[in-house]
């Protein structure tokens, strides 16, 4: 379908509308852009580790993850899951056994504690620390082209359009050669 021969119904355009009367002001969107840690970090205080399910679902749509299985090769894969939250990607990959090294990181402190106190957690699989991956931090954490795969799962849409580019350098600068990034 070729977008310019698209025609909107009735009911797309009132749809359109209504979502535009939900814009915020530049204030407020200023404002929710400079305390996005607090919020976050307030959010994972109210849910804890209840208001995402884990994703089981991970190693079926995102079949480069198989691939690290125990027979493939005794390489051991690295992953890093960006937007961690409290584990809900990664703990199910650890139940899988797959012969992974995961690196996790989230930007709310509150969620990586959570993720450190889960009884999966075993820093010989899995670590977690925190990260805004708008800003540098990510290569001082890792370093370059230390990662094989990357992962993020409903990220993008908590980063403002405006940064995005400074989060695919990032994210490109820790990718080894020929790595995988997934994304939803």
């Amino acid at each position: 379908v070729h977008l310019d021969k698209l025609k909107l119904t009735e009911n797309d355009l009132k749809s359109l509308e209504k979502q535009n009367s939900r814009i915020v002001n530049d204030f407020k969107a200023n404002k929710l852009e400079a305390e996005a840690k607090k919020n976050w970090d307030l959010f994972y205080k109210r849910n804890e580790t209840k208001f995402f399910k884990d994703r089981h679902w991970t190693t079926r749509e995102f079949e480069e993850l198989i691939g690290s299985g125990p027979s493939d090769s005794t390489e051991r894969k690295v992953l890093l899951e960006v937007g961690c939250g409290v584990g809900n990607f990664v703990f199910p990959l650890l139940e899988e056994n797959l012969n992974l090294y995961i690196y996790c990181c989230d930007f709310s402190p509150r969620g990586v504690d959570f993720v450190k106190k889960n009884e999966l957690y075993d820093e010989s699989r899995v670590k977690a620390f925190v990260c805004d991956i708008t800003t540098d931090g990510l290569t001082e954490e890792l370093g370059d082209n230390s990662v094989d795969i990357i992962s993020m799962v409903f990220v993008l849409s908590a980063i403002h359009p405006d940064k995005h580019h400074q989060v695919f350098t990032n994210l490109w600068r820790v990718l080894k050669p020929g790595g995988i990034l997934l994304f939803r």
